[in-house]
């Protein structure tokens, strides 16, 4: 049978610091992965090889050694980003160089958006670029259809696929991800999905299965799955209905989604962590009032920081760990940057890390026009596109492009520790073969690159001389995690 190669397009450099660690990343297309089950499901042969931070060569060689270049059926190449056109570039016509009439069809939700045409004159190699969802016909593209219009599908996004992790390749150094709810809605003024309405959960008898069917116990790092969701939005009947379905099967796993600070119900947190909840990604964005009045994230800030400090007492009461994801956006100031300071230190005890990044406009022109047009309204300005459907900003007079680099790092490093940034990289991202060890040895080579403090690690270092390495690893990331 015909192999379906699907590539999941890599990039030429990270989108944070281009650092060892942050090239270590490994972030699952769970989109692609999704169209090889459905063509699986459909007695088709797909694999699903993700280029990450390797190059296209390599990439090509792997799919190559799956049979790419005896198989009539196309390639399926997936956009992730914005940041992976360049990388996608250089494949395709490596692709073509190599097998001529190979066909390649492209697809990437967030970056065709409704101008395919767009992409298709950066990738002009391409023979099919798709708009939109495709598992209601993804099995035509690759059997039959030679002509399609460049028209989005009417499909919705009202049901999530079940993932076959058998289908990727070197997939036991994946960490899973589990899709259980599309959409959100919310109307966040940054949010690629305030549009997109939020559809029900995953039941979570059907979320027990798929776990029992993808789980791996094979002398790696533990598997702990991140349940995908662009808001979590669970009752109190799916949060206790999850922990019963888990029993039933015996299934014992610690996992790990995300949530607005504002929806997620702090009385569901002890079900949830019964469950195996460990590990909460919370989008609190800032705690300055004009800047959630900005972003659009509330109407009322104070009850919004509210819901915010009472999930967070909640999550350190249940052994859950909190990781509290921060914006820099249009119009911040001394005082925007020192009311999110403040009650982050408030909050300190409760948070086990933060992250921090600027907030960055994707979309092509014609998207992105009336956006840029309301960031300015604060006092933003343009500074550069690093790359087509990608613009980086000033965010006010007071802090510049380069300068909200440096506060990211700067806050970051404030609220991560070594040990605690490994932690949740593993649990997540991380190949999981690479260990606290490999850690360390990437650390060192790049000292000061990163957006965690070392500030204790060399304490740790000394309370475990003389032990085993495996030893001395578990009980730096202990004592570095305390």
């Amino acid at each position: 049978m015909d192999r379906i190669t699907c590539i999941g397009a890599g990039q030429l450099s990270t989108k944070k610091a281009n650092n060892r660690l942050n090239r270590r990343n490994q972030y699952l297309n769970y989109g692609l992965l999704s169209l090889a089950s459905v063509l699986k499901r459909k007695g088709l042969a797909p694999v699903v090889i993700h280029g990450h931070f390797s190059s296209p060569s390599e990439t090509l060689t792997t799919a190559i050694a799956y049979g790419l270049a005896e198989s009539k059926l196309p390639i399926l190449l997936s956009l992730p980003s914005f940041y992976a056109v360049a990388w996608a570039k250089e494949f395709i016509l490596q692709v073509k160089a190599l097998l001529p009439s190979h066909k390649i069809i492209v697809g990437g939700r967030w970056v065709v958006g409704k101008f395919p045409e767009r992409l298709k004159e950066l990738l002009p190699e391409a023979d099919i670029i798709i708009p939109g969802l495709a598992e209601a016909r993804i099995v035509e593209l690759v059997t039959g259809t030679r002509s399609l219009p460049l028209q989005p599908s009417r499909e919705t996004s009202n049901q999530t696929s079940s993932l076959d992790y058998s289908l990727l390749h070197r997939r036991e150094y994946y960490q899973p991800s589990i899709e259980i709810a599309r959409g959100c809605g919310m109307k966040c003024s940054f949010c690629l999905e305030r549009d997109e309405k939020l559809q029900p959960l995953k039941s979570p008898d059907a979320l027990a299965d798929e776990l029992q069917s993808t789980l791996l116990d094979d002398g790696l790092i533990e598997m702990t799955p991140y349940f995908e969701t662009s808001m979590f939005v669970p009752n109190k009947h799916w949060s206790e209905g999850l922990g019963s379905a888990f029993d039933a099967r015996a299934i014992k796993v610690r996992w790990r989604t995300e949530a607005r600070v504002d929806t997620l119900k702090a009385e569901l947190l002890p079900s949830l962590a019964a469950s195996g909840l460990s590990i909460l990604d919370l989008g609190l964005e800032s705690a300055s009032p004009t800047q959630l009045l900005r972003m659009h994230k509330t109407q009322k800030p104070e009850k919004y920081l509210e819901k915010a400090s009472r999930l967070l007492v909640a999550c350190a009461e249940n052994g859950v760990k909190a990781k509290v994801n921060i914006l820099l956006y249009a119009g911040e100031n001394d005082e925007t940057i020192a009311q999110t300071l403040a009650w982050l230190d408030q909050h300190r005890e409760a948070i086990y890390g933060v992250s921090v990044s600027p907030v960055i406009v994707f979309g092509w022109p014609e998207e992105t026009e009336n956006y840029l047009n309301t960031l300015a309204r604060y006092g933003a300005t343009r500074d550069h596109s690093p790359c087509p459907g990608v613009t980086h900003i000033n965010l006010s007079e007071q802090v510049n492009y380069e300068d909200s680099l440096e506060l990211a790092r700067i806050i970051s490093k404030r609220f991560m520790r070594a040990g605690r940034y490994y932690k949740l990289k593993s649990f997540s991202y991380f190949p999981r073969d690479y260990c606290f060890e490999d850690f360390l040895a990437d650390m060192a080579q790049e000292a000061g690159s990163h957006s965690f403090s070392t500030a204790f690690l060399e304490e740790c270092i000394e309370e475990v001389m003389g032990q085993s390495a495996h030893t001395a690893s578990s009980d730096l990331m202990d004592c570095q995690a305390s």
